[in-house]
């Protein structure tokens, strides 16, 4: 009988490497499935059968098979229960998914088999930031915005207003406000998964159990189902940086009609919207291409060409390191009051709300619109969006770049579409002429990439230089291909360039630039690598992310490197560096931590001070003494968002936080597509004499070395890429880093390497 067996045995196991052979994974997965369930030696193809379980589920990730996945997957964790891959691959097809709360549970696992394995350690950081957005961490360290809030509530429980619907609780800060202020009564309702664990740990660990937690949208609650009676006091926080942007108004709406008391009130009040016409160098290069830096140094035509950010409503930027300038003087657009129900209605009607005239105070260029907000929560408490210490940032509406010139009359318009709040100018004098050039609404990659002028100037030259080298097939993956193009220009043995496109915008500008280059039929646009038909001379692979990561893309490694590249063929850049500089940044730990002392309940102070006052002053006061009160006068939150908190931030630039710089730059790693590599860096010793700060976080750029001769730093500010940063628990001394970078081709997408410390 056993011989029997053995011989089914290895017979489905020479099926299986014949199946593999050929391509067939879903073939050879069914054949290694039963060798691997019933021999004995089931460790000798652990390896391969984890191959062919990641492709085979690859497959079909394409064809939306995601039930058969999950099968696949379970099936082979009861076989290899503690096979770090397959836990870690099975959590990216959950993360696909949007099931970021399973994955977390399968990417701990994974770790704890190897606490080292990288893609895991990755795609944990991943699965918290779409757990637990990012901004919840800011915002609960917003000191301000949380006395403002507690104040507000402390008032209105006082005034009678003391049964209370927390919507979009959150981490259950503002019922935890209202509890404590005496209310009778205090529902919170919260539709995020992970958001509603959080708040019933916290209510638990701040004795809070009888806050009833409804794990649902506010607009699914019913009156008796959900909460016996309507409340009297509605309070909420679920506003953006174009306030509306979180379907604020639909929701106001819907407590008005079903939850709240006719005689109830909401907290905020109101709110009032402001805007101002802005001159802004970091917003002009950031939302709109400009072409006149380029001209004089790259061979193609930009004559007749705009190019402005393919954002359908607004951007969000923190200005408060960014030199701007208001064209216009700040204009009131409107206010909204939030207990006004027939208000509401006609704020969620889509369509103009406001128009008005401005003047231009001076010469200068207009890059767009800004707006901003006052929250107010009562008729004394106001919050102002605009505070450069405010977790909230401006809403940006970017135009293409206009001289203007003094006492120039701008009209704004103001209108909602979808809800959302959407801002623009005309003016009937502007300088700039549409009808001369064709506007392109292109991805934020591309501007950035087309803006950083130093790196197109090396592209350019690098193109002009490999004239010798007889290149006839070239493939650009850059978001637009100025090497590519620049060669075809200028080498008259070029024959084709082929560059791959999804974007239909993109496809047409690059048409455009080709023809008016004189490159008509050299240019091939493809969809993907398999409809190149030839092996090709030069390959320039850009496989940077905006955001400040290297991508995670199967097709520009794996494909190119196997099949596209002749043997003798060029592929750029030649090499690329991590680097790295120790900080200390006050910033930068606030976006990935939450500290109790920021959530320090105000009505615990001192009542002989007042803390009635939103000045400066008056906030500096009650911080110094909340500092000097008991910690057990904190509400305990910080340990539970905690446990979602990342230790990388990603889309930095030197805009958005201060810090000191406290080494040399220095390379971590050079880092090669085809090996695993591991470096020792030592930034010495630093010392804390005389208190004297120690580093906190490490932030990360790349340098690209194109030639010996062409090589770029992504570092300054105007940059294709942002950097990122690792933020440290605790301050180091002694500066050693284990810098380890992986990369494996066959297992594609889920567990491409990256560098971690």
């Amino acid at each position: 009988m056993q011989a029997k067996v053995n011989g089914i045995l290895e017979e489905s196991l020479q099926k299986a490497r014949e199946y593999d052979r050929i391509g067939n994974v879903g073939k050879a997965f069914v054949y290694y499935s039963i060798f691997a369930e019933l021999s004995a030696r089931r460790s000798e193809i652990e390896e391969t059968f984890t191959d062919v379980l990641c492709e085979w589920g690859m497959q079909l990730a394409k064809n939306n098979k995601f039930s058969d996945i999950v099968k696949c997957y379970k099936f082979s964790l009861n076989i290899y229960p503690n096979n770090p891959r397959m836990l870690n691959n099975f959590a990216a097809h959950l993360l696909r998914n949007n099931d970021p709360i399973r994955a977390i549970q399968y990417l701990k696992r994974a770790l704890k088999v190897d606490v080292n394995f990288l893609p895991a350690e990755r795609n944990l950081q991943n699965a918290y930031s779409m757990a637990v957005d990012r901004w919840h961490f800011t915002m609960l360290n917003d000191k301000q915005r949380n006395n403002a809030f507690e104040r507000a509530i402390r008032k209105r429980v006082s005034q009678g207003y003391d049964t209370v619907l927390d919507v979009g609780t959150g981490t259950g800060l503002l019922s935890l406000y209202a509890r404590d202020a005496g209310a009778a009564k205090v529902y919170a309702c919260e539709c995020s998964e992970a958001m509603t664990l959080i708040a019933k740990e916290v209510f638990k660990s701040n004795n809070a159990t009888d806050i009833n937690l409804i794990p649902k949208l506010s607009f699914d609650l019913k009156v008796p189902v959900d909460i016996p009676e309507r409340v009297k006091l509605i309070v909420t926080e679920t506003f953006d940086a174009g306030l509306f942007g979180e379907l604020v108004i639909p929701s106001m709406i819907n407590v008005h009609m079903n939850i709240l008391d006719l005689n109830g009130m909401v907290i905020p009040m109101g709110a009032t919207v402001y805007t101002a016409v802005i001159e802004c160098e970091h917003i002009r290069y950031r939302s709109s291409v400009i072409f006149d830096r380029i001209k004089g140094h790259c061979p193609l035509n930009f004559d007749n060409v705009s190019v402005l950010s393919d954002d359908e409503y607004y951007d969000t930027e923190n200005l408060e390191r960014v030199q701007i300038n208001y064209v216009t003087e700040p204009q009131l657009l409107f206010s909204v009051n939030f207990n006004d129900l027939l208000e509401l209605y006609e704020f969620c009607k889509d369509g103009i709300k406001q128009m008005l005239q401005t003047k231009c105070r001076y010469d200068g260029i207009i890059d767009g619109l800004i707006t901003w907000f006052k929250l107010h929560l009562d008729e004394e408490i106001t919050l102002d969006s605009s505070d450069g210490k405010s977790c909230w940032q401006f809403a940006v509406f970017p135009t293409v770049p206009t001289v203007c010139q003094e006492g120039d009359v701008l009209t704004i318009k103001v209108e909602t579409l979808k809800g959302k709040l959407k801002c623009s100018y005309s003016a009937g004098n502007a300088r700039y002429n549409e009808n001369c050039t064709t506007l392109y609404h292109l991805p934020k990659e591309v501007i950035t990439f087309l803006n950083d002028f130093d790196y197109v100037k090396l592209l350019t030259e690098l193109g002009r230089s490999q004239e010798n080298r007889k290149m006839r097939y070239i493939l650009d993956t850059s978001p637009f291909p100025i090497y590519g193009l620049t060669y075809l220009k200028e080498c008259k043995d070029s024959e084709i360039l082929y560059y791959k496109t999804d974007n239909p915008t993109l496809r047409v500008l690059i048409e455009q630039i080709a023809r008016d280059s004189g490159l008509q039929g050299k240019v091939h646009m493809i969809s993907n690598f398999e409809e190149i038909p030839c092996s090709l001379d030069s390959i320039f692979i850009h496989n940077f992310d905006i955001k400040g990561e290297l991508k995670d893309d199967q097709d520009s490694c794996c494909e190119i490197f196997r099949k596209l590249l002749k043997p003798n063929g060029v592929l750029l850049p030649e090499k690329i560096f991590l680097v790295g500089q120790l900080v200390y940044s006050e910033d930068l730990p606030n976006m990935v931590y939450v500290q109790d002392i920021n959530l320090q309940r105000s009505s615990s102070l001192p009542t002989s001070i007042d803390t009635s006052s939103d000045s400066e002053d008056g906030l500096h006061v009650r911080d110094n003494i909340a500092s000097k009160v008991n910690k057990s006068t904190n509400y305990v939150i910080a340990e539970y968002i905690n446990k979602y908190k990342i230790n990388q931030i990603f889309d930095l630039n030197s805009s958005l936080y201060s810090c000191e710089i406290m080494s040399d730059a220095r390379i971590l790693v050079e880092i090669n597509e085809t090996k695993t590599t591991e470096t020792i860096v030592n930034f010495g010793e630093i010392s804390n004499k005389e208190g004297k700060i120690l580093p906190n976080a490490l932030i990360c750029w790349y340098k690209v070395q194109l030639s010996p001769y062409h090589v770029h730093d992504t570092k300054k500010n105007d940059s294709f890429m942002n950097h990122t940063a690792i933020v440290f628990e605790d301050e180091l001394r002694d500066i050693i880093l284990r810098v380890y970078y992986k990369n494996n081709f066959r297992n594609h997408k889920n567990e491409c390497g990256k560098a971690e410390l």
